[in-house]
């Protein structure tokens, strides 16, 4: 499922779209696997142009973490 978001990082406020995909349970046959996030759109401060490409990558992943404990 895709959702969008709003975080502040460092009084940075960034907004995009993320894709969740939600944890599942372990079976007898297999193992559980935990929620995934994948952000593919993200904007600074407002800026209409995506900076996914550019942003640092621990900060993409600050992000995702943030969005897994928000739900």
């Amino acid at each position: 499922m895709t959702i969008t978001f709003q975080q502040v990082i460092n009084g940075f406020y960034f907004t995009g779209l993320a894709e969740v995909e939600p944890a599942e349970a372990a079976t007898e046959i297999t193992p559980g696997s935990p929620t995934i996030v994948t952000v593919w759109r993200l904007r600074l401060d407002g800026n209409p142009k995506d900076c996914i490409d550019i942003i640092n990558p621990a900060i993409v992943q600050r992000l995702e973490q943030m969005i897994v404990e928000a739900l």
